[in-house]
Parts: C-alpha cells; structure tokens; sequence
C-alpha cells in the first residue's frame, strides 16, 4: 500500500510526479518554522508573497515569496 503525503493538498495523482514533488518540496518550506530576527522567537511567518512577519515583536520584513533570507 502506497503512502499518501498529506502536504499535497488534493492534488491526487493529477499534474505528474515531478510536479507534485516541487509542490511538495515548495509547501514544507513554506510551512518550516521560522525564528524572528529581532526577538528570536518562532512566530514568524509569512503574511502574503513577499511580507514576512513576527506575531509576538511586530516586526515586518520584505524577502523572498517562499523562503527569507537574511
């Protein structure tokens, strides 16, 4: 019996495997726990493409639509 990965988000077995494998790829990386560089804490995330920001500090950020680098 075939495991499902719960991160494809119905997607099924539509759209190829190598398609579904970047969605999937793409999707832990957004979801990962991030840590604030002001405050150090770990509610930081993403608010829409773009702006990333700390829940606890209210500190905001402009980075990279999936991932922020610093």
């Amino acid at each position: 019996m075939a495991k499902k990965s719960s991160s494809l988000k119905g997607l099924g077995c539509r759209y190829g495997l190598k398609l579904r494998k970047q969605y999937t790829q793409t999707y832990k990386l957004l979801k990962s726990k991030r840590v604030c560089p002001e405050c150090g804490s770990i509610k930081f995330k993403r608010i829409v493409i773009g702006i990333w920001s700390c829940k606890k500090c209210k500190f905001k950020i402009a980075g990279g639509a999936y991932d922020i680098k610093f």
